[in-house]
Parts: C-alpha cells; structure tokens; sequence
C-alpha cells in the first residue's frame, strides 16, 4: 500500500475476487479506479476497497455500522503487537518516552522532551487538594485534564510542531499533581534514564523502587502504549480527533472511555483479589473459597490471542526474576500454576499490571492508571495521524426506530407492528446538520 491506495492485485485479494471481478465493480460505479505519481498502473483507495469488503461480509459485524479509519501505526496478529512495524516485545528495553515519540513520528526526528509545566502543575496540584483523600489515582488524573486544557491558550494549534512539545509536555503533567508516596530514599541508578517510569512509581507505591522493578513499569508502559483502531478507547480518540477536537479533549475522550468491566486491561477488580493471596495459607484453598462464593477469577484470556497474550508474558517473566520481593513473587507464581492446572486460558494485560501492582505494592488503583498513562501515546499517536487527513471519516450510517411525526403516517409511510412506528434510513454522508 502506497499513499492509502493499493494495486489491483492487493485489492481484489481484500475483496477475495479474480481481477476480472474487480474491473466488473469498476465498469459498474461500484469501485474507482487511480493513477498514482503519473504511473500507468491502477489503483485503488483502501478505504473504498475496505467499505465494499464489509457490505459484502456476512454476520453481525457486517451489520454493526462504524467508521473505517485508515492507519500505520500499529499492526496486530496472532504472534504479537507492532509498532511503526517493530514488534512491541523487541522494544521493551527502549525507554517509554523513545516508544512514544516512534509512535508520534517514525522519522524518530522529534526531540520532544517529557517536561512537565510547572506553572500548570501547580495549578492542578492546588485544585487536587479538592479531591476526596480515597479518589483512585486514574479519577485523579481525569480531572485534571479539563483543568490543563483552559490553562493552554494555544491548544488549538494542530500543527504538527505544536501537537508533539504539547503531547509531551501534557503526558508529564498529568502525573506531576499526584503527591509522591514513596520513601525518600535515593532512587536506584536506572532510575534518571527511565525518568518518566520512575516519576510515575514514585507516586504510585510506598516502597522503595529498585533497578528491576522500575524496568519493569516501563516494560508496561511500552507494551500497552497502543492497540490498533479496533480498541473501544482508540476510536473513541480518533473520532474526537476527527472533528478536530484538542489534544486535551480527545484525551479525555479516550480515558472516559477506558476502565470499567468491559475493558480486559482495567485492573481493579483484579488487584483486589490477588491482596489476599497472603489471607489463606493454601493457595488452592483461596482460589477454592472463592469459586465456591461464585466469585470470578478475571484477568484470564484474551479473544484476540487465545494461545496467551504476549504482552502478559513479557511482564510476568519480568516479575518472576525480581528479588526484592521474594514473597509475592512466590504467592504469584503458585497462584498461577493453580491456574493453569485448572485449565484457564493464560493470563491477560489486565492481569499482567495488576499482578505489577502486586508485587510492588502500589497504592489501589495504580493499575488502571498505569494502564492509561502507557496508552495516551498511542491515543495520542491516532489523534495526530487522524489531524493530519484532509476529511473527515465517512458518517456511519443509521436507521430511525422511533415514533415518527403523525404527519408522515397519513401521508402513507407504513406503520409497524400495527402502531405508529417505522423504520426508515436517515440522508446519507451529504446531509446538512
């Protein structure tokens, strides 16, 4: 694919036709057909391939209308997660923030710095004094952003510039607010390079941070920097990025979209279960006890990977080798192993930071929070990739299922079921608001 368009070859293999069945979709109004550069060759626009291809595709996902967003940021398939093309599992010994700016720009040119403002840090410290003392981390972050946005008088400027010293000047800010935790005592040596991991810990957990574990946030942070357009909380930042929302608001968007139950990587409900490990002697006793009070045991599988999630291996072979924490460490690894001989499937990423949480003793809800400071560069990453399309996205579209007005029933529409109800579909794309 070149530019969004695709040769015939590629496209008649996205439609599962013949050639000659493509040119017919052509010859009949269904598909246009390009030139590219001044090359003889014909193409086609991926999105239009892309649209043919789901009205012919049956079942409910053919049914469910949603926009196409076309995008090369980040690719997945059964072995694993790629970034720009660079397996997500290859790049965890990179810092978080290099990750981050690979995904903003791949030329890797940008020299944006992770610096918070410190005149806006201030003021968001100042207003989360407002909060109530047990509000989760996560809630804490949120509310800020609505704050950062009105102290950024330029958060409008969608140019390309603009959006990566204001992604990463946001990015550090958000967490600069939260008071730190941890105690006092100096950090370890890799604590400078992996700045951002190690401001984050340090807000996050009362114990001191050593060399292992603060490699380890940053392995998450990089394995959940991004999903691709499928993720809930990705479409929901590139359809705010579409309208051209700010920076602020389509972050906000996404992290009011993310968290909850029907989320796999939202880690509460998992962080609270595996506390009390320490409470029963016998692992297969506490896994018991709460089966038994029809009690789940989330965290486990995954529907885009059902023989393991890969990002949930990295992380707990991770944490299989910390020292530190010989305990929790061992109290995980049993745990797991009842698991397994259970039969469940492998555990998940949502699984994977609580199990983080854990064994480095963070303060409730630091999951979720780590979970959505690793995912804003990639909401982020879709956000400047959708700003920088000169449309925006196809309209999905819809049918009304209401009452209609009683004038449209005597003018002869059909009633359904009897009543004054019909369905019928709204103008298209070329409609006026």
């Amino acid at each position: 694919m070149k530019n969004g368009f695709l040769d015939a070859d590629e496209a008649a293999r996205r439609l599962n036709v013949k050639k000659a069945t493509l040119y017919a979709y052509v010859s009949r109004g269904m598909l246009r057909r390009w030139r590219v550069d001044g090359g003889s060759a014909s193409c086609f626009d991926a999105l239009e391939v892309e649209r043919l291809a789901e009205r012919g595709r049956k079942g409910r996902r053919a049914e469910r209308a949603s926009p196409l967003f076309q995008s090369a940021i980040t690719y997945i398939d059964e072995s694993g997660f790629y970034y720009r093309g660079r397996n997500a599992c290859e790049v965890v010994g990179w810092r978080y923030e290099d990750v981050a700016r690979l995904l903003w720009d791949d030329t890797l040119t940008t020299d944006a710095r992770f610096l918070p403002d410190a005149e806006v840090a201030a003021v968001l410290r100042a207003a989360g004094e407002h909060l109530p003392e047990e509000t989760l981390p996560f809630d804490r972050v949120k509310a800020m952003l609505p704050i950062a946005a009105t102290l950024d008088p330029m958060r409008h400027d969608l140019t390309m510039p603009s959006l990566l010293s204001r992604a990463a000047r946001v990015v550090a800010t958000l967490i600069e607010p939260m008071a730190v935790v941890a105690p006092e005592a100096a950090l370890p040596a890799d604590a400078e390079r992996l700045e951002f991991a190690a401001r984050l810990w340090s807000r996050l957990s009362r114990e001191a941070a050593t060399d292992q574990l603060l490699a380890i946030v940053n392995t998450t942070l990089i394995l959940v920097a991004d999903a691709d357009v499928t993720s809930p909380t990705t479409m929901a930042a590139r359809l705010g990025a579409s309208v051209h929302a700010d920076l602020y608001s389509v972050l906000a968007t996404a992290m009011h979209c993310s968290g909850g139950a029907v989320q796999s990587a939202s880690s509460l409900a998992i962080e609270s279960y595996l506390e009390g490990l320490a409470q029963k002697s016998s692992i297969g006793h506490f896994v018991g006890e709460r089966l038994r009070q029809g009690e789940g045991l989330p965290g486990f599988g995954h529907s885009r990977f059902p023989g393991g999630d890969p990002r949930a291996r990295v992380i707990l072979d991770q944490l299989r080798q910390v020292t530190s924490q010989g305990q929790r460490v061992e109290r995980l690894a049993e745990f797991l192993d009842v698991q397994a001989r259970r039969g469940v499937p492998p555990p998940n990423i949502g699984f994977a930071i609580a199990a983080l949480v854990y064994v480095a003793g963070m303060v409730r809800g630091s999951g979720d929070l780590i979970f959505a400071m690793g995912r804003t560069a990639g909401w982020i990453a879709h956000a400047i990739e959708q700003y920088a399309l000169p449309t925006e996205p196809p309209r999905s579209p819809s049918i009304y299922v209401g009452r209609l007005p009683e004038a449209r029933n005597r003018a002869g529409h059909p009633a359904r079921r009897g009543g004054d109800e019909t369905m019928f579909p709204l103008p298209g794309p070329g409609r006026r608001d």
